[in-house]
This record gives C-alpha cells, structure tokens and sequence, in this order.
C-alpha cells in the first residue's frame, strides 16, 4: 500500500475511535436541571430534575421527576444517583444549574471546576442561586403547563430579554477566571406557588456575598449593556407613579487616569415612551419635560448609589476593572484593586420621552 494510502487510513481509524459513541435517546435519562445544596463542611447535595413521559404512545403526558444525593464530590454525586436510576443518565441537556445560599455563600469553586471541564456542559446555560433547598423547589409541581426544566429556562430567558442583565455560564466563566470584574447570576425563591426572579446575586470571586431587588435590576442592566424592552417604575410627586418601557438604550463609559488617579463617567441613553401614569397630561410638553427630568434624577441617584454599594462590598459587577484595563497601557490590577472602593464614578442620564400612550 503506498505511503500517502496508509497515513489516510491509520488518520481515519483514530478518528473513528475518538468518535463518541451514539446515544438512543429511549436508553437515557436526560438531566434538565441540576440542584446543589449544602450539607455540612465536607459534603453537598445534588438533586436532579429528569423529563419523564407517563402514558402510552397515544396519551404521553409529559413531566419530571427528580433524584437526589449526597456526596464529597459532584462527580461521585452522579455515580451515586446512578444506583437508583433505571437507566444511564446523560447531562448534555442541562439548561440550568442552580446553588442554594448557603452553599454559595461559602464558595461554588469545586463544583465550577469539574462543570467548566465537563464537555458536555454547555457555555450557554443558565446558572442561578435559590433561596432555600434546591431539593425543594425542584421536586414541586408547579401550575404553569410546563415541567420543572423548561418552566426554569423560559422564565430565566424571558426575564433576560426583558429587565435582567445578560448572564450565562459562559460570562460567569469570563469573569471567574478573568481578572476587573466579577460574576452574577438570578436569585431565586418560591412564592405563592411560583418559582420567581427575586434579585441579582452578586458574587466575589466564586462566593454569593450580596444582592440587589428585582426591581433595581432594570438600573443594573442599564448600566451593564445596552438593550431593548423591558420597563420600570418612577415615582413622580408624593403620590403618584408612571412606568417607563424601554425602546432602546446604550450606555457609555469614559474612563481617565486608569493608572494614576482614576476617575469614571457612565452614561445612560434612554429612549422610552410612558405606559402608565394615571392622573397625569401626557398630551402637554411640559409635562414630558418634567417626566423626563424626574426619570433622569431618579435614574442617576439610584445608579449612582448601586455602584457606590458595589465599592463598599469591594465586587466588581460592572466590569469597571476590566474596562479600566482595556482603555490604559501596563494596567496594574494589584493597584486598580486598592483604589477601587474610592473612585469617584460619576452616572449621566439622557431620557427621551417619545410617546406618552394612546394620546400624546
């Protein structure tokens, strides 16, 4: 056989032994959701929310059941929760992951470890922190039309497009082994028979160390990125309240003496049209004015005093290290991180009022 022939054929047959080999899906059990709580000082818990099929062909009806056990490690977790399972599980569909607080307040590192060199996990899950037992709220049934894993994704992917910051498993990984800035993820608890969004989980390094409201992620997320849609709610006057959806806003950061004496400017662009204002004239000018002033000292207050916090705690959220070292030559993170708590960062809002209802 000549030469080129036999190197064709020797390459061939490696690569048909690093192939994978094909799974049947009737065959396995694919885990959706992953839960982990902790246990005590050497042990955790996972528990995992599988899509089941009950029924015959005919009337299949769709749900979830759950595994659950405990372990020094993730992995072994899985051998573990294999002895009760009929058939292999298979983690390549895993949409979101999720830490309860105690167990993220005391560090996730271990397992983001063993998950970042997992192939099979994929950069584009969800990761999230639960109040209470993960256990718990993966293994309720939940009055939505949806099990347990697709109710999770949609309401964590439909809440992104809207009023929550962009976050994935792959800007988790960004900012955990990146330096000038640090990870976030949804807070999450159940209420009234619901699993809901309740904050922003702000994270230092690989432990949960703070959060902020709901209600003040639609601030956050104007700081961290720009984005379309969404909403939120001013105060305007003593009693009185209007909702602004957003059309369309940008944010810009100017960034000056990144090495010496730091200083940062953010500005917000906002261009958004009021929902609801009862009791207010939409139709005349100076009252867009006025929404539009009120807006914008509301917006920067509020912002101002988020990024103020963030110092405080000494997290970095915004990426502001990061972007500091972007803009400045031999950038020195070790002083960056001294001065940090003590850099002024001044916010600038620029709100365009272009429709105000039905009548304008």
């Amino acid at each position: 056989m000549p030469k080129s022939n036999l190197m064709t054929a020797a390459i061939l047959l490696f690569l048909a032994g690093c192939t994978p080999q094909k799974q049947v899906l009737e065959d396995i059990q694919l885990i959706g959701v992953v839960g982990y709580d902790y246990v005590d000082g050497n042990k955790i818990q996972a528990t995992v929310s599988v899509p089941t099929t009950e029924g015959g062909s005919d009337q299949a009806v769709l749900s979830s059941t759950t595994y659950s056990a405990r372990s020094h490690t993730s992995k072994n977790i899985r051998q573990v929760l294999q002895a009760e399972s009929p058939k292999p599980f298979a983690s390549g569909r895993v949409s979101v992951i999720i830490f309860n607080e105690e167990l993220a307040s005391r560090g996730i590192t271990k397992i983001i470890d063993s998950l970042q060199r997992d192939p099979s996990v994929g950069r584009n899950i969800y990761l999230a922190v639960a109040k209470g037992s993960t256990k718990d709220m993966l293994s309720k049934d939940y009055p939505v039309g949806e099990i347990v894993p697709a109710y999770l994704k949609q309401m964590i992917e439909q809440n992104m497009k809207l009023t929550f910051p962009r976050a994935n498993f792959h800007h988790f990984n960004y900012s955990y082994y990146g330096k000038g800035s640090d990870s976030f993820m949804p807070l999450l608890d159940t209420k009234h028979g619901h699993i809901r969004i309740v904050g922003v989980a702000l994270f230092d390094h690989s432990k949960y160390v703070d959060h902020i409201s709901f209600e003040d992620s639609f601030i956050f997320k104007l700081m961290y990125q720009s984005f379309r849609q969404g909403s939120h709610e001013f105060k305007l006057g003593k009693d009185n309240y209007l909702t602004l959806e957003n059309l369309s806003s940008h944010v810009n950061y100017d960034i000056y003496n990144a090495n010496t004496n730091p200083k940062i400017n953010i500005t917000i662009h906002v261009r958004g049209k009021v929902n609801d204002a009862a009791g207010t004239p939409l139709y005349q000018g100076k009252t867009i004015e006025m929404i539009e002033k009120t807006i914008k000292k509301q917006t920067e207050h509020d912002a101002e005093k988020m990024v103020d916090r963030f110092q405080k705690k000494g997290i970095d959220p915004l990426g502001l290290g990061d972007r500091a070292r972007s803009s400045a030559r031999r950038f020195n993170f070790k002083e960056w991180n001294q001065k940090y708590p003590n850099i002024p960062v001044h916010v600038k809002a620029n709100i365009e009022v272009t429709q105000g209802g039905i009548v304008e």
